[in-house]
């Protein structure tokens, strides 16, 4: 038997980190449960394609492309013709010898030629389009200032850098946790209540889903109960069509999420708020995102405002960064939204059916995306699965194995990914707790070996 007084340090160790774990638990804030990451991780999956880099060889310029598609071969077109078809695994493009060196009449722009990396076979993806331009190191020469090198000026929406990239399936709960019975009861509501079909385009099904929710949970709009927190989506559905629960915009964008990725939509669910010592609330608000796989774009879509998506002036998806920005300067100059002329919007100027979907000015029924967004705002991306944090009553952590396991990794493994225009405290609080959770391990141990 050890002597006791061998044990008397290691054991003073263990409770006293022990009690530092579970302070820093208790005393967490909402604002320190995200991880900071940048535009490009949240929005371009792999299965948009990117390229990490330029990589140049003379008047030769390969991507090297990152792409979840394989394509077979590429088709190559300069000006607007077809020059060549390039291999599907690194497709180098030979650049016109057309070099801007200075004198003559013709301008910088002039030097611009368009190529296209047009993928195949045709519909496996978008076209690549670059404009680039060579200008001759002499011609900086001349004007006195010294280049090694020739230079080559790109111009291309294609997103270039050495971010990282996800698959879109990180982003997709499959909902596995959900017992097989309230599944197919799911699926049977898709099939024949919503009456999404295999052929529905993805905004199609988009609106659809906004419909359905708003017309069987009209009247469910109030607090939700504290056991929603940790009941999954479906079972919270049922309820609130039942009239047993209430839903705030979490509960409906949680349902949205469910329905949308059960058809086969690709969503993920997002909150927005900022919150300080867990008292003072700057904003506070949930919503999702679609991936429209027309576009390979990510779109904005807020079950509870009926807001079924919002494009800019091109007619391309905007997601919810893009939205905070425009929010923040209230520049809609030509965005759009898709929303449905009832319910919360009868108001609006527009003469149609109220349950047919139509396209509005996003000004006419932005007032909810305005009010969220501000400097202080953090935008968080949950991962799945997709079960809420918890918060004070802590016994819920005893009701469901999926949701006291991810609410654990959420504290000290996975945090949310966040996007956010000020910098937070969120990086050094998970240093803390992470390192906290190592020490009180080892002083287990050391306790251990002490009594062995």
């Amino acid at each position: 038997m050890p002597d006791l007084t061998t044990l008397f340090w290691p054991a003073l160790a263990c409770l006293a980190l022990l009690g530092l774990n579970l302070w820093v638990f208790l005393r967490r804030e909402w604002e320190s449960l995200h991880r900071g990451v940048d535009y490009a991780q949240l929005n371009y999956p792999t299965a948009r394609p990117t390229i990490r880099r330029w990589r140049l060889n003379g008047r030769r310029i390969t991507p090297d492309l990152v792409w979840s598609e394989r394509p077979e071969k590429w088709e190559l077109l300069i000006d607007g013709k077809v020059a060549a078809t390039l291999p599907g695994d690194t497709p180098q493009i030979d650049l016109i010898d057309d070099v801007f060196s200075g004198p003559g009449e013709r301008t910088l722009d002039d030097y611009t030629h368009r190529y296209v990396l047009r993928p195949l076979p045709a519909g496996i993806g978008p076209d690549l389009e670059f404009g680039i331009k060579i200008i001759d190191r002499a011609f900086y020469g001349k004007n006195r200032m010294s280049f090694p090198h020739d230079i080559f000026l790109i111009e291309t929406t294609v997103p270039i850098g050495r971010f990282r990239r996800r698959p879109l399936t990180d982003w997709i709960d499959d909902y596995r946790y959900i017992p097989a019975a309230d599944l197919a009861r799911a699926d049977q509501v898709l099939r024949d209540e919503i009456k999404v079909t295999a052929g529905d385009s993805d905004q199609a099904k988009i609106e659809k889903i906004v419909h359905f929710m708003r017309t069987v949970l009209i009247n469910a709009g109030g607090v939700p109960k504290d056991d929603f927190r940790w009941m999954h989506p479906f079972a919270i559905f049922e309820e609130m069509r039942a009239g047993t629960g209430k839903g705030w915009c979490t509960q409906n964008a949680q349902i949205f999420c469910f329905f949308a990725n059960r058809a086969g939509l690709p969503t993920r669910f997002v909150f927005g708020a900022t919150v300080q010592d867990n008292i003072v609330v700057y904003n506070g608000h949930s919503w999702t995102e679609c991936w429209l796989s027309e576009q390979l774009r990510w779109v904005y879509v807020d079950p509870q405002a009926i807001v079924c998506g919002v494009f800019d002036a091109n007619g391309l998806a905007l997601n919810s960064a893009d939205l905070l920005h425009l929010c923040r300067h209230l520049s809609f100059t030509g965005v759009t939204a898709r929303t449905y002329r009832n319910w919360r919007w009868k108001d609006i100027p527009v003469e149609a059916d109220p349950d047919q979907p139509v396209t509005v000015p996003f000004t006419l029924i932005n007032a909810t995306a305005v009010n969220q967004a501000s400097e202080q705002s953090i935008l968080k991306y949950r991962e799945p699965p997709n079960v809420e944090d918890v918060r004070s009553v802590y016994s819920m952590l005893l009701k469901e194995p999926t949701f006291a396991w991810t609410n654990f990794k959420r504290y000290l493994l996975a945090p949310a990914p966040a996007y956010s225009l000020l910098p937070t405290d969120a990086a050094r609080n998970y240093r803390i707790r992470q390192s906290l959770a190592v020490a009180l391990v080892a002083a287990v141990a050391w306790l251990v070996v002490a009594a062995a």
